[in-house]
């Protein structure tokens, strides 16, 4: 995993999210001890898809990620603790973690599809307090 130091001096660990799987997409992510559970998904206006540009860059008006987490409590059960949209330049407290999605660039054939077409969504999670 990469690590990425904000302009806060806060330290991220990357999040493995997979552009080749496409949007909407979920992974469990194990930090500090707790098991996170990451939805992922781009919220897109009907009328901007008629457009034909292979690229949309996030947030734009009537775009935007949104991302849902969730954590692991007894008995397998989940909580969600973090339901947004999400832009690059902010980073988002919730419990005892840190996010930050600074990249959100997606290639409009991997909204519900597939394969290495050019989406750059990158995101990092921290502990809240050093």
């Amino acid at each position: 995993m990469i690590a990425l130091t904000t302009k806060s001096g806060r330290q991220f660990t990357s999040l493995p999210i997979d552009n080749a799987r496409g949007f909407p997409q979920s992974f469990p992510f194990l930090f500090g001890g707790r098991t996170y559970h990451f939805r992922l998904y781009a919220n897109i206006a009907a009328a901007l898809l008629n457009d034909k540009t292979n690229f949309i860059e996030l947030p734009a008006p009537e775009a935007f990620l949104v991302v849902q987490v969730e954590r692991e409590i007894a008995a397998g059960a989940r909580e969600t603790i973090f339901l947004r949209k999400v832009v690059p330049e902010l980073e988002y407290e919730t419990e005892n973690i840190a996010l930050i999605f600074p990249r959100q660039l997606v290639a409009r054939n991997n909204l519900n599809g597939r394969g290495n077409l050019g989406s750059q969504i990158s995101g990092g999670i921290a502990k809240r307090w050093a």
